[in-house]
């Protein structure tokens, strides 16, 4: 039986020209030196079976988070790592799971090598193929141990070029100037020369090296399933899912918080919006604080309550929705668990003010958003249409089933609850059903009434249509 092909995602840059890697890993997906959040959105986007991080941005912008790499770890994606950033980062999480691969890696491991700048280069960009501008450490110091080895230096000479190599500032670092500084310094210049005949021939490019050996490593091993607890969702982490977590919407990455602060700028209506998400934050520190989860149950209703609302019948539906949303399924999963809480904890509410119910909250939201009056209007006008025509009227007087006064009345307003009548009349300020049948009859009255009326008036018009004027 044929082993499935592993879905791979390869972050690589100036260590080694993608073609190269493709000729060992060819079914990789290859992705840009790795920056800050770049692991995080790649597992949201498209959740691989494993990550290769090889190289990353060290100073153009913030580097790779050691908790990205904990997260893919939990979320079962394994990490692998090798060369560069990938060593580095390896290194310091691999007592949690991610498998380094190669002698920079191990150096990092055993505390041979501890500083970033080790392997740190300047490289050109994207177009020109993230060449190399300056030597990396590891690599420089690979290459004089080679000629230590071959007997072209001596131990003294060795220890002090690679002194002088890493006495640079990492973007100086290169053989040329390493030559200069061992002229400076007082070297034979037979042995420079001598050096320098070595080193265009047989010098190491150990981080080449490496990054060849973890592809092969992932072509000839496969891929293991990593076993991870979970991270700690600390405040900046979630700064960084939140905000600086990257979507894909239409071939363009985009992070999260430039989709809010382009609403922000641009969304009418944005300010009732972004205040309806504050009040609905601090309902779920009021929760936390309460010790409030909803269970099982109430999960569930609120998943199907969630579908109902928007018209999601098929399970085809709610996916569409979610990845319109960029959502994943856990995340989507954590979204219906926020919405199930916080109405545990408005129902919470509603039962504190079970007498008064929640008049006084609607009637001041429908003062703030300034509808309060055309509603007060309207409520009067119905009063004085019924006091008028029905002045006798009696609740029991009308034996309409329930559910027919909901039909009628949904068809005749925007109103259409998505949750069974005893529910909806207790979230809405209404003692239960029977309140509301009430309430559907006098509406059902006044909209009789009221076409009765036009329907009079129509008729006088056509019988008499001078009749309207005033003669």
């Amino acid at each position: 039986m044929t082993r499935p092909v592993p879905y791979i995602v390869v972050f690589l840059g100036p260590t080694l020209p993608v073609a190269d890697a493709r000729a060992i890993l060819p079914h990789a997906a290859y992705l840009p030196p790795a920056a800050q959040s770049d692991l995080l959105s790649v597992v949201e986007q498209s959740r691989p079976d494993a990550i290769a991080l090889i190289d990353g941005v060290f100073t153009q912008a913030l580097s790779v988070w050691h908790k990205e790499i904990l997260y893919a770890l939990e979320r079962g994606v394994a990490v692998y790592g090798a060369s560069s950033m990938g060593a580095l980062r390896i290194a310091e999480t691999a007592a949690f799971g991610a498998v380094g691969v190669g002698r920079i890696y191990e150096g990092y491991a055993g505390g041979a090598l501890t500083d970033d700048d080790e392997v740190a280069v300047v490289h050109a960009t994207t177009d020109w193929g993230y060449r190399c501008l300056s030597e990396a450490m590891v690599n420089i110091r690979a290459s004089l141990a080679a000629a230590r080895d071959a007997g072209v230096i001596d131990p003294e000479a060795h220890d002090r070029l690679v002194g002088l190599a890493k006495a640079r500032f990492y973007p100086k670092r290169s053989y040329p100037q390493l030559f200069e500084d061992a002229a400076r310094a007082g070297f034979d210049p037979g042995l420079i020369d001598a050096l320098g005949a070595f080193l265009a021939t047989s010098a190491v490019d150990q981080k080449r090296e490496d990054a060849l050996a973890l592809l092969a490593h992932l072509r000839d091993q496969g891929v293991t399933a990593p076993t991870a607890g979970p991270v700690t969702r600390s405040h900046v982490f979630q700064s960084l899912y939140h905000r600086d977590r990257r979507v894909e919407r239409g071939r363009v990455q985009v992070p999260l918080s430039d989709i809010s602060s382009h609403a922000a700028l641009h969304l009418e209506g944005f300010g009732q919006i972004n205040e309806h998400a504050l009040h609905a934050a601090l309902v779920d520190v009021l929760a936390e604080f309460l010790h409030v989860e909803a269970d099982p149950e109430a999960l569930a209703a609120e998943r199907k309550r969630f579908c109902a609302e928007r018209r999601l019948h098929a399970g085809e539906d709610l996916v569409r929705w979610r990845t319109d949303n960029d959502l994943s399924e856990e995340a989507l999963d954590e979204f219906i668990a926020r919405q199930a809480r916080r109405r545990c904890m408005r129902d919470w509410y509603i039962s504190r003010k079970h007498l008064e119910r929640t008049t006084q909250e609607v009637l001041d939201e429908l003062r703030l958003d300034g509808r309060y009056p055309a509603a007060a209007d309207a409520a009067a006008a119905q009063q004085d249409l019924l006091a008028a025509s029905q002045p006798y009227f009696e609740f029991t007087g009308d034996d309409t089933p329930l559910r027919d006064l909901i039909r009628d009345h949904a068809r005749a307003t925007p109103w259409h609850p998505t949750t069974a009548i005893d529910v909806w009349a207790f979230e809405n300020g209404f003692k239960g059903p029977a309140d509301v049948r009430y309430e559907l009859i006098r509406a059902k009255l006044a909209r009789e009434d009221t076409a009765s009326a036009l329907s009079a008036l129509a008729g006088a018009a056509g019988a008499d249509p001078g009749g309207l004027d005033g003669r």
